[in-house]
């Protein structure tokens, strides 16, 4: 009778183990996708920004943000060429990675300074196998200016 009991007993024990562990395993939600402005999924030669939608005056800020897609971990390089406007310019094209699309840390920069006529930086910012689902620029105008910047990225995957 005591045998029959323990069984019993040990049979609940594993169902009840079973069910707390299937719950904790169902209430994981899946982390939802974070809006980027644009998907890079194969090899591609593009540039960010660049319109007259684009034109930055005195201190101000763009951004931009690719979502990698894909099995493969792209090898990038990234130029910056700046269409000089008027006044003399500066800045900085910040790249960052991120895990999220939330939470991003700086990877590279270029910076720019007395910018007085269109020109291409020497600049070059090489990330060889990126790894992150998410990759930003933020391109931060100083001095007092209007230009279009233009980031130029060339991803080739591996």
């Amino acid at each position: 009778m005591q045998l029959t009991r323990s069984r019993k007993m040990k049979k609940l024990l594993i169902l009840l183990i079973t069910v707390v562990f299937g719950f904790a395993a169902f209430s994981q939600t899946t982390p939802t996708e974070v809006t980027p402005d644009a998907y890079l999924t194969d090899a591609s030669y593009t540039y960010v920004w660049g319109t007259t939608a684009d034109t930055l005056t005195n201190a101000d800020t763009l951004n931009f943000v690719y979502r990698m897609k894909g099995y493969e971990s792209p090898d990038l390089t990234i130029k910056l060429y700046s269409d000089f406007v008027s006044g003399t310019a500066g800045g900085t094209l910040t790249v960052y990675s991120s895990i999220d699309g939330v939470n991003y840390a700086a990877v590279d920069t270029i910076t720019v300074s007395a910018l007085t006529e269109d020109g291409m930086d020497t600049e070059v910012i090489s990330i060889t196998d990126y790894m992150y689902p998410y990759l930003k620029f933020e391109y931060l105008q100083t001095g007092t200016a209007v230009t279009i910047p233009r980031a130029y990225l060339y991803a080739k995957f591996n």
